[in-house]
């Protein structure tokens, strides 16, 4: 049985989950690009970025909406905040700040073109407020959307068995430490909930295999950092999972049975808020 949903960020803040933070927005950034351009992101509009983080999809806000536009992105961490803001300031990005804070609480002066967030709204104990929260700062006709993960369909071809066990890790601990891990499939819903029109939906992910993929790493990474709460609720044991090697023995495995593997999938989804 799944613990309640809390807002406590399982994955913790340390620099080395600010590290796989970045490591992640280059793996999924072109995925959630292709949602952003479906959506309507463009030219000159102001956005906020839910759940920043290390900054990745403020950057990305940032390209589309250009030098007429801003991206103010805010996280509750601040230590994410601090590497955020260097990270703009290190791509030359000045139509993008960051600030301390809960998105889901926090009240601003000014009504935004769009709210955008990946991979937040699974962490929080209740979407629908949430999303009526966050849509009450948005403009009449303006965006929300939200990119967001579901595991549960983790298939491998031919059958890669320890992608299954680690996989399976990931998902359990996720589960029990009250995120939900197929909060994309619950989109459609929380919008509907939080008085919004239903949103249009796409799914996207990768299909990955050879020695150079990085998804191998993208996993053991997430793993790495979900290992002290697996351990604490009892699903594994960090000498069980010999971290260090886990991703050559999953790139070797996959590669030996010349298959691939589908790393958990995102779904994006947007709607307009009504006039």
């Amino acid at each position: 049985m799944s613990a309640p949903r809390s807002k406590d960020y399982v994955l913790g803040h340390s620099d080395a989950e600010l590290r796989r933070l970045e490591q992640q927005g280059r793996f999924f950034g072109d995925l959630t690009a292709l949602i952003f351009r479906a959506a309507g992101l463009r030219e000159g509009m102001r956005v906020l970025d839910v759940g920043c983080g290390a900054g990745d999809v403020s950057l990305l806000a940032a390209r589309f909406v250009g030098t007429a536009g801003a991206v103010l992105g805010v996280d509750r961490s601040e230590e994410a905040v601090a590497v955020a803001g260097k990270r703009a300031q290190a791509s030359g990005a000045e139509n993008v700040t960051f600030v301390t804070g809960d998105a889901a609480e926090l009240q601003f002066d000014t009504e935004f073109d769009a709210v955008v967030g990946r991979l937040v709204v699974m962490y929080h104990p209740r979407p629908s407020e949430m999303l009526r929260h966050l849509s009450s700062h948005v403009r009449a006709g303006g965006l929300l959307v939200f990119h967001e993960i579901d595991a549960g369909h983790l298939v491998s071809e031919p059958r890669v068995p320890l992608f299954e066990r680690m996989t399976s890790w990931i998902v359990q601990t996720l589960q029990v430490s009250g995120a939900d891990p197929i909060m994309g499939l619950r989109l459609r819903l929380a919008f509907v909930n939080a008085g919004l029109p239903a949103p249009q939906m796409i799914v996207t992910g990768r299909v990955d295999g050879g020695p150079d993929s990085p998804a191998y790493e993208v996993l053991t990474s997430t793993l790495r950092a979900l290992l002290p709460a697996a351990e604490q609720y009892g699903i594994i044991k960090a000498d069980e999972v010999q971290i260090d090697t886990l991703a050559s023995r999953l790139r070797d495995e996959v590669v030996a049975g010349g298959g691939v593997i589908l790393p958990p999938l995102l779904i994006g989804a947007w709607t307009t808020k009504p006039d």
